[in-house]
């Protein structure tokens, strides 16, 4: 079964980002999170969603790329 909410420090390493920045970002709304008592807890699924979200369009990049090699030639 895959685990799907994590702690801080869990979301620290799954994110490769400091604890500090990511209970900033839960404070101010940045990361959706869930607060049980003193406990911040994340859903994974919604971190994976706000990440597919935030990725930038390499098809853009793509027909630079060919036009780039294209004029080379």
């Amino acid at each position: 079964m895959k685990k799907r909410y994590a702690n801080i420090k869990e979301l620290s390493v799954y994110m490769s980002l400091p604890t500090k920045t990511l209970y900033e970002w839960a404070s101010t709304g940045r990361i959706p999170s869930i607060k049980l008592g003193r406990r911040v807890l994340f859903d994974l699924e919604d971190i994976d969603l706000l990440l597919n979200s935030l990725k930038r369009d390499t098809e853009h990049c793509k027909k630079i790329v060919k036009k780039v090699i294209a004029d080379a030639c």
